[in-house]
């Protein structure tokens, strides 16, 4: 009985963790880190405000939450990749993924574009020594696949910028994109511009998609 009662608070906190950060989000990139309050971020979720601070503490601790699953988001594709790996393979995977959550979650990418326009001041604390560690990581790995022979040589931190910045614009440039396009991308387009960008990126390094 106790286990099941353990089981059931545990699926409604992560039900309403979800609907405080969907809330979140939305008012966070209407009005930015400061122009957003707890109280407009309960109101969207339609939960009490004591809820917010139960699971988070304060908006600073739901602001960072929330930047740590954006984080966690963009990495998962690439979180796992080894030497061992086709690297074509690989990073194919992981512009995809980037891309794809560019269109599934641009409010998410603003919002962090916005964070480092503004110097970073949340990420400076809790989260800067593991998106240091994990980028140092990653430009290991691409340094053993250019001494493996399997990619051309390149600085791999330039390479992780470009991947960065080619699939973040599509969510935090949208606007150019739709004034410049005359529309918002289809799907069809949408993956056009996805299938373009490994192919240019891929052929940069010496490899094929």
């Amino acid at each position: 009985m106790a286990k099941a009662t353990a089981t059931q608070s545990g699926a409604i906190r992560k039900k309403n963790e979800k609907v405080i950060l969907k809330a979140a989000t939305n008012e966070f990139v209407k009005h930015g880190y400061q122009g957003t309050s707890l109280q407009a971020i309960a109101d969207r979720a339609e939960l009490p405000k004591a809820n917010i601070l139960y699971y988070f503490k304060s908006k600073q601790g739901l602001y960072r939450a929330l930047l740590e699953d954006i984080l966690a988001m963009w990495n998962d594709a690439f979180e796992h990749t080894t030497a061992d790996d086709d690297p074509a393979v690989a990073i194919s995977a992981y512009i995809r993924s980037k891309m794809r959550y560019s269109r599934s979650h641009p409010k998410s990418s603003r919002i962090f574009a916005m964070e480092i326009i503004q110097g970073a001041p949340n990420l400076k604390d809790n989260l800067q020594f593991p998106v240091i560690e994990w980028s140092k990581q990653k430009c290991s790995l691409i340094q053993t696949w250019i001494d493996q022979g399997k990619i051309q040589p390149i600085e791999p931190i330039y390479l992780l910028f470009l991947i960065w910045g080619a699939t973040q614009f599509y969510a935090d440039f949208d606007t150019e994109v739709r004034m410049i396009h005359g529309k918002a991308l289809s799907v069809e387009e949408f993956s056009q511009a996805e299938q373009n960008l490994v192919d240019i990126i891929l052929r940069g390094i010496g490899l094929t998609s």
